[in-house]
């Protein structure tokens, strides 16, 4: 039954935009190319007390962002995001990040199928997952990206709604191995975000809230709350600050896991040209028991065209 309506409703989506754009030419396809070369120098610390320092590849990536106009309020959008290994260590310079094409329509939303970021880590975890190398450590979700996807989106008002099924046709119940929803409002300085995240193969549920505040013109706060539900839960809080002056933004994070390890992090950026930063950023792993606390620092410059 369930596979049943998933099938009719992406049916009905589909049948109302070719009702709605048949009459029409569709329009020159619009492309951009978009990316950023990252690259850092890392001394990190591991849990037996070893320190190590690398020069290395930040998540550099490459992307291209095409949309073409099919009707009056209906486009056709898809993207294909690669990852850059800059170094070249695996003889496979690139790998997939996003993949997807989809169908935009201004009141009845958009709808899209390919590999796709998470809902919920996008906008709960997205509040506080601010720094270049460090942070987040404590938030608990399911993933980043994944493939086999099918995402749908609308917005009334300040009020969004972002949902995905994840259907690899292999493991999951009644078809569906992932289900995510989240809601967000974004209103003036505050942008604020709610949703649960469905692992059906496994059932563990994620639930999850933040917000941002842009306090004033140079002074940003962000919040997360993630709660992993399972046989043993998990729960864990994450704080950002953020204070602009001039080029340079200077940020401070806190993450905690409950009943484990706290994320101490801390950070600077530089804005050298509008397309050309720099940044260096700490952080400090305060573990639990026998486990050694831990120290990182990391430097690096990115260029963002």
């Amino acid at each position: 039954m369930r596979k049943s309506i998933i099938i009719a409703v992406m049916g009905a989506f589909a049948l109302a935009f070719s009702l709605t754009a048949c009459s029409t030419d569709a329009e020159a396809v619009e492309a951009k190319i978009y990316g950023t070369i990252n690259y850092k120098v890392s001394n990190d610390e591991d849990s037996s007390g070893n320190s190590y320092m690398k020069a290395e590849n930040n998540s550099s990536k490459i992307g291209i962002d095409a949309v073409e106009g099919i009707s009056e309020g209906i486009t056709g959008f898809a993207k294909l995001e690669l990852d850059v290994d800059t170094d070249d260590s695996n003889n496979n310079p690139f790998d997939s990040r996003l993949a997807y094409v989809g169908l935009n329509h201004d009141s009845l939303g958009s709808l899209s199928a390919g590999r796709q970021a998470s809902p919920f880590t996008t906008n709960v975890s997205g509040h506080t997952d601010v720094f270049e190398v460090y942070g987040s450590g404590a938030d608990q979700n399911l993933f980043a990206r994944d493939t086999n996807t099918i995402a749908y989106s609308n917005s009334i008002g300040a009020i969004t709604f972002d949902g995905l099924v994840k259907i690899d046709g292999s493991t999951g119940k009644d078809g569906i191995d992932v289900q995510e929803g989240t809601l967000t409002f974004s209103e003036g300085v505050v942008t604020a975000s709610a949703g649960i995240s469905n692992d059906r193969v496994n059932e563990i549920d994620y639930y999850g809230a933040g917000f941002t505040i842009e306090a004033t013109d140079s002074v940003t706060v962000g919040y997360s709350y993630t709660f992993k539900d399972t046989t043993t839960d998990v729960s864990a809080n994450e704080v950002v600050g953020s204070y602009t002056s001039g080029k340079a933004v200077f940020t401070g994070g806190y993450g905690k896991v409950e009943d484990s390890t706290a994320y101490y992090t801390a950070g600077v950026s530089y804005g050298i040209t509008e397309s050309l930063s720099t940044y260096a950023e700490y952080q400090h792993e305060d573990n639990t028991g026998s486990t050694l606390d831990t120290d990182s620092y990391s430097t690096g410059l990115k260029f963002t065209f």
